[in-house]
């Protein structure tokens, strides 16, 4: 009779540990489902407005969009404006490069940019704080958290953003080191020009080579040559 006991008793810590188990990696799988993620192959497309510095009066507001294409540690940046200007950034963030990819008329160039200029613009904008909001709203078919953040300085800024996606590789001018995805933020310049962005689709997919690296009719000026270009 004894031995009958010991054996059911053996019998239901087995049970036992089998369906803790179970629940244990019930959990682990559903918290892999709902962690975040690294966007790093994609398009990000945002709707922008700009309103110009308040000292040039007479000047309207612009609008337009600005698309990010991300693969891997390349990202490409372009903003296309209504009235037909256009501009697009190329980040190797492996290599430190960037380059400004140009069109005038028949002439395309793409010139590499100075890396420490890039980051030194940025530098001023490290260490703010995020205060999250209560309040939420879907943007871009995702639901977007709201936040404050306050700089160093002390100024503020809003913004929603997606608890879904890290930006990986993407770096937010005004909010570097960001751990996410933006939906909707704006950046105001040192000139009192401000750029507002709110998504309008987030599609993580494959992005093809060419989408993000110098088209091969592309003639490509180095950083040298282009500072000494700015010096004549």
């Amino acid at each position: 009779m004894q031995a009958f006991f010991a054996a059911l008793l053996l019998f239901r810590i087995l049970v036992l540990m089998r369906y803790i188990l179970l629940i244990l990696t019930t959990v682990f799988y559903c918290s892999s489902a709902n962690a975040q993620q690294a966007f790093s192959e994609g398009i990000i497309q945002y709707d922008v407005a700009i309103d110009p510095p308040a000292n040039q009066e007479g000047v309207v507001q612009y609008k337009g969009s600005y698309t990010i294409i991300v693969k891997g540690s390349m990202v490409k940046e372009t903003l296309l404006l209504d009235n037909g200007y256009e501009s697009s950034l190329l980040f190797n963030y492996r290599e430190k490069k960037v380059y400004s990819l140009k069109k005038a008329g028949a002439k395309h160039t793409a010139i590499e940019l100075g890396w420490e200029q890039i980051e030194k613009r940025r530098t001023k904008y490290y260490g703010f704080t995020l205060h999250p909001l209560a309040d939420k709203k879907e943007i871009a078919g995702l639901q977007a958290n709201h936040a404050s953040i306050m700089y160093k300085n002390g100024t503020t800024a809003d913004v929603y953003y997606t608890a879904q996606w890290t930006p990986g590789y993407i770096v937010f001018d005004n909010y570097p080191g960001i751990g996410y995805l933006l939906l909707s933020f704006n950046n105001k310049h040192d000139d009192g020009l401000t750029i507002y962005f709110t998504a309008k689709k987030v599609a993580a997919l494959p992005v093809d080579n060419a989408d993000v690296t110098i088209p091969a009719h592309y003639k490509i000026i180095s950083n040298k040559e282009y500072e000494q270009m700015k010096s004549k």
